[in-house]
Parts: C-alpha cells; sequence; structure tokens
C-alpha cells in the first residue's frame, strides 16, 4: 500500500550577511506567508494550513566560504564559469527548480510584474526572470497552464530557481 506524501519543506543554506537581504526579498515578491524568523532561521509557508509546504532559509559560515571561493576560481578556471553560465542558460521547464501555484491568472499576473520591478528596483537581490510562457504561446510547454521561472540568485549560483504557476481558466479538461 502506498502511503499518502506532501512536500513538507525545502531548506536554502545561505552565506549569514545575506539572510536579512533575502527574507526582504521573499516578502517583496514572493507569495509566501513568514512564519518565523529568528537569527538562526526565517520560515515561510507556502499555502495555507498546517500541512502547507514550507521553504527555510538559514544562516550557515560555510555557505559564504564557499561562495567567496567560487566567485575567485570562476575568474581563473574559465571552464568552471562557462559551465556555471550553460547552468544557467539552461531551459527553465528542465533546469533545477522548486514550483509553486497560485489562485489566480491575475494574482499569477501581480506577482509576476512585482517580480520584474523588484529585479530593476533591488539588484542587490539577484532577481532574473528566466522565462515565461502563457498558454497559447509558441513556447509554451502546456495550454494548462501559466509558468514563470523565477531565480533569486541571493540562494547561490544553483538550485535558486522557483517556477511559478498558475491553472488556464480557459483549459479543457483532463481526458
Amino acid at each position: 500500500m502506498r502511503s499518502t506524501t506532501y512536500v513538507n519543506h525545502m531548506n536554502f543554506a545561505v552565506p549569514p550577511e545575506d539572510l536579512a537581504a533575502l527574507d526582504a526579498c521573499i516578502e517583496a515578491v514572493l507569495p509566501w506567508e513568514r512564519y518565523v524568523k529568528r537569527d538562526d532561521l526565517v520560515g515561510y509557508r507556502i499555502g495555507g494550513g498546517d500541512d502547507s509546504g514550507c521553504v527555510f532559509v538559514r544562516p550557515v559560515e560555510a555557505v559564504g566560504e564557499v561562495a567567496s571561493v567560487m566567485k575567485r576560481v570562476r575568474r581563473s578556471v574559465p571552464d568552471l564559469d562557462r559551465a556555471i553560465a550553460a547552468l544557467e542558460r539552461s531551459p527553465a521547464d528542465v533546469a533545477d527548480h522548486f514550483g509553486f501555484r497560485v489562485s489566480t491568472v491575475d494574482e499569477w499576473e501581480r506577482l509576476l510584474a512585482g517580480f520584474e520591478a523588484a529585479a530593476r528596483d533591488h539588484p542587490e537581490w539577484q532577481l532574473t526572470v528566466v522565462d515565461v510562457h502563457r498558454p497559447g504561446d509558441a513556447d509554451a510547454v502546456t495550454h494548462r497552464i501559466y509558468q514563470a521561472w523565477l531565480r533569486i540568485g541571493l540562494l547561490g549560483p544553483i538550485r535558486n530557481t522557483f517556477e511559478m504557476q498558475c491553472e488556464n481558466p480557459d483549459a479543457e479538461p483532463a481526458a
């Protein structure tokens, strides 16, 4: 017998000096509820209720050290720089990312516009809209959902992208 499971949480380790900026960024651009804020942990609920998924961000000194070394090595090792740049250019729908859904197309469009504005207004947050697919677009993966891939560079050079989805209310029901 299979058990009933759901995604419980995602945890991100970040340089301690980036925690406050990352918290401000998430509060400004994502529709999640911050429910814990301590010096060693910031947590957000994705969705409602006690069994909703969560995102946790924790400050870890070693992550800052790794980020510093990676910056230095990227400048001196062109192969590493090219490899990381290639990851950043990978198609959004096949690259590592975490997904969440919002309730309406209006909310999806409002959040996307807010993310784009924050990317312009807060370069220190290192925000990038990687790709956007609306039903009917030539490059849309499906006609059933709206998709936007949103990258938060403060989370580090990899596994830093979220896919925001919304169901297309005009799509035919699945067979």
